[in-house]
């Protein structure tokens, strides 16, 4: 029987390997350990900034004010905004409340953001160790996943997608309960469901549609699991998880999709999709070639650089190396069941059609042929259950349409899924579990085999995973990750000063409907007409054209039907070519009183109040 988990030789090599991620998570992050109280990581000030919001408006909302904290009545006013426009997050919402309470939405944020690196690359340490018995391995496997460009880049940004350590202890759970066969161990991977699921809807997604393969794999002889009485408790135990889990989380989106359509655009889906070239470039963070790759090998254009970041998607060079060893001469009974892992989360990751970059694959054909595809790709959504068709991605030639397209339309509420480039932490874990295999195996194999004697054997083991170990890190290394600091705008200390409530709105669109927004309203304390969340854009902009053509009179008569009483521009987020701010200050109703540095503020007037 393979070594106990927690012994007490194998806890004091555990500790040591807490120690490793607690060093490498310091120095990957620094100087967030000397800021825990100011900044917190990001490229940009967006998604981070929404975040603390949702972590103080939890606090605010149910300590302070008594009430749900799953509506904020003074934005989006006077409707209220629903928080299930966009990730709930009640992992950093809820059971961070405690936290937050006692030491800041702030530090509670960086905490969260420093432990995805730790757990992460101990889960996955201790999978692979358990699987191997190599430590080398269990480091290396845990290095590849907890560096990651995908949760780097969102570790500087998007704190749920960064919390990505439920998904190795997951997986850890389930390869200690076929090992064992004890319920605790089913236990540990409810708790990786738990912790994924609370993050962020998609890693509940991608638990849901990727254990199954990875557990039916692993379980084979099927006929032979399947008459285990204790297989089918477990399965009813991860079940149950599930249920208690995803229940509470789901009622908010039921509610609110009977209100608002939550479904996002095929063509949106289609964009947000990764690229079979995403995988293979070298990483976009690495601060030798990381600009270079920014600017050449993504596809995206450079009126949104914060776009690119998205698409950084690069699988280690080291990992694929030893994965694909890992995959041919590995002995481990778990090797097929992560490869299954690995590929269909790869497959998923790629969307509903194949892409080079960020653009799709056409095969020119002729009109006929091409009509024909298209006609047969919009029957074949129309029987299925979302009745969704190829409508918007139809092109001048054939495209390659993915299995993700047929799961999206057999399971309606993915429908809400925008961005299925994210599944491919998935992916990236099931290539580190295989690097990890890989390693040993080959170590094993052709570097220290048994013939050898003991000493030369670990001589060869230790050299040999120093070097490889250091080879990671320097591939994976994303240089100095920018801190932002958390502060109000000028405006906002200005919004405070101003006597009463009132209302104010922003422009262009683009600014007001951005993540930021959200926490100024803390500083200001005054109503906004407007919010951000993964749905509500698309909806606002649908719902309010006239916002599109302000200062038009139908703009006007909406913004004071809002009882808004200042509009404010902000001059960075304008076109170069924008009229807006001559017009803004050509119009009667609105009265240009104050500038901070790109920001105007104009007073709009009641109906009669400027005559």
């Amino acid at each position: 029987m393979m070594h106990k988990l927690f012994s007490s030789e194998s806890g004091r090599v555990h500790g040591l390997a807490i120690a490793f991620f607690v060093i490498l998570t310091l120095t990957v992050t620094w100087p967030l350990a000397l800021h825990i109280n100011d900044r917190v990581p990001g490229w940009f000030i967006a998604d981070n900034y929404e975040y603390l919001w949702k972590m103080w408006w939890f606090k605010h909302a149910l300590l302070d004010l008594n009430q749900s904290p799953l509506t904020a009545p003074h934005i989006f006013y006077p409707q209220g905004f629903q928080l299930a426009h966009a990730e709930l997050s009640p992992l950093h919402t809820v059971i961070g409340l405690p936290l937050t309470w006692l030491w800041g939405e702030i530090p509670t944020y960086n905490l969260f953001a420093m432990l995805s690196f730790i757990i992460t690359g101990w889960a996955t340490f201790a999978l692979v160790r358990r699987l191997t018995n190599s430590n080398w391995a269990g480091l290396l496997a845990g290095v590849l996943l907890s560096l990651t460009p995908y949760h780097v880049v969102r570790y500087g940004g998007i704190i749920p997608l960064a919390s990505i350590e439920g998904i190795p202890l997951f997986f850890l759970g389930l390869e200690l309960w076929f090992s064992e066969r004890r319920f605790r161990w089913t236990a540990v991977a409810g708790i990786g469901f738990v912790l994924s699921a609370w993050a962020s809807i998609y890693y509940a997604a991608g638990l849901l549609l990727l254990g199954p393969i990875y557990a039916v794999v692993r379980m084979r002889p099927l006929n032979q699991s399947l008459r285990d009485r204790q297989n089918w408790i477990s399965i009813a135990i991860l079940v149950l998880v599930a249920i208690l889990a995803l229940g509470p989380l789901s009622i908010p989106y039921i509610r609110l999709n009977r209100q608002v359509d939550l479904s996002i655009a095929l063509d949106e889906v289609d964009f947000w999709s990764a690229s079979v070239s995403d995988y293979v470039i070298p990483s976009g963070l690495h601060p030798l070639w990381g600009e270079w790759v920014r600017g050449n090998l993504l596809s995206v254009s450079d009126e949104y650089p914060q776009i690119a970041l998205e698409f950084i998607l690069s699988a280690s060079w080291i990992g694929l190396l030893f994965a694909a060893y890992g995959w041919r001469r590995s002995p481990s009974s778990a090797r097929q069941a992560i490869f299954w892992l690995l590929f269909a989360a790869t497959i998923l990751s790629l969307g509903p059609r194949l892409h080079l970059g960020r653009h799709p694959v056409v095969l020119p054909t002729p009109k006929s042929i091409t009509d024909g595809f298209h006609r047969l790709m919009n029957s074949l959504g129309a029987l299925l259950p979302s009745g969704e068709n190829y409508q918007l991605l139809e092109t001048d030639g054939v495209t390659i349409p993915l299995p993700a397209l047929i799961v999206r339309w057999l399971l309606p509420p993915l429908q809400g899924m925008r961005a299925w480039n994210r599944y491919t932490i998935f992916a990236i874990m099931g290539l580190s579990l295989l690097a990890g295999l890989g390693y040993a195996a080959w170590v094993t194999q052709e570097l220290a085999p048994p013939s050898f004697v003991k000493e030369l054997r670990q001589r060869r083991k230790h050299i040999a995973g120093a070097v490889v170990l250091s080879l990671a890190l320097f591939e994976l290394w994303p240089g100095r990750i920018p801190l932002q600091p958390v502060q109000s705008r000028p405006v906002d200390e200005w919004l405070a000063r101003q006597p009463d409530q009132f209302t104010i709105m922003e422009l262009p669109l683009t600014s007001a409907l951005s993540a930021p927004q959200m926490l100024y309203t803390r500083y200001h304390g005054k109503r906004i007409a407007f919010a951000y969340g993964t749905y509500f854009p698309y909806w606002y902009r649908q719902e309010f054209p006239e916002l599109s053509n302000c200062p038009d009179s139908a703009c006007l008569e909406l913004l004071q039907s809002w009882d808004v009483k200042y509009l404010l521009l902000n001059r960075e987020a304008l076109p170069e070519d924008s009229q807006l701010e001559a017009a803004l200050n050509q119009t009667a109703e609105l009265n240009r009183i104050v500038v901070f540095d790109e920001m105007i503020v104009y007073q709009l007037l009641k109906p009669g109040e400027g005559e």
